[in-house]
């Protein structure tokens, strides 16, 4: 009995959960939000949007719902659907379940936005310290060490981030940038097919496969 209402209680969380992420993707109010409704051709993405706290739900229960918005994007029909899938995705991404260290992440965005990285980087380092298992604390570490061009640690980053979350589209991405740099382009390639994998429609990606593939497969024409 206990696992039969664990269960439904679990299954209540992520079809709120889901409603609220997908009406605050397409601008509606929470009442509308229902998964797979008609959204109606005009709705529009905002820019940002959060999860209430009180929807946030156990950790667990992030990650299955993390889970089944990763399967949504595979399957997108087409780049502004996939869009919408991706913003919900993301704005989960920064939700750490700690008030926290949810806190520290906006501080270290705004850092970063200043050009103030050392400062940004001590944040972050309080992050990882805090939520070890946070897998966006090592992205977003890893993002900074890339730019500071400390490609090592960055790679070390990005091996805990996808350690952590294996669709973390955004830092298999990442690790395909940091192969070119590193003058791997096979295993760029590699990373770079793997994202599409995880994300079809994502354009950057998409583009980079072409001109990978031309430059890997085409040598040996």
């Amino acid at each position: 009995m206990l696992m039969r209402m664990t269960g439904a209680k679990s299954r209540t969380f992520r079809r709120a959960a889901l409603g609220l992420l997908f009406s605050a993707a397409l601008g509606l109010p929470a009442a509308q939000a229902e998964p797979g409704g008609d959204a109606g051709p005009r709705a529009a993405a905002p820019e940002r949007f959060s999860l209430p706290s009180d929807q946030a739900g156990t950790a667990d229960e992030r990650r299955e719902l993390l889970g089944e918005l990763y399967d949504r994007l595979g399957k997108a029909e087409n780049r502004d659907s996939a869009k919408l899938i991706a913003s919900a995705i993301e704005r989960l991404w920064l939700r750490s379940g700690s008030d926290t260290v949810d806190l520290l992440m906006s501080r270290a965005a705004i850092l970063i936005q200043g050009d103030k990285s050392e400062t940004a980087l001590q944040v972050l380092n309080s992050v990882i310290e805090l939520a070890p298992g946070y897998s966006e604390g090592w992205a977003r570490r890893a993002a900074l060490y890339f730019n500071q061009k400390d490609f090592r640690k960055s790679l070390d980053d990005l091996r805990h981030a996808l350690a952590l979350d294996p669709s973390h589209y955004k830092a298999i991405q990442g690790l395909g940038l940091l192969m070119q740099k590193l003058g791997d382009k096979e295993a760029a390639l590699q990373a770079v097919r793997k994202a599409l994998k995880v994300y079809p429609h994502l354009e950057e990606a998409r583009q980079a496969e072409e001109e990978l593939t031309r430059e890997v497969e085409g040598q040996s024409i």
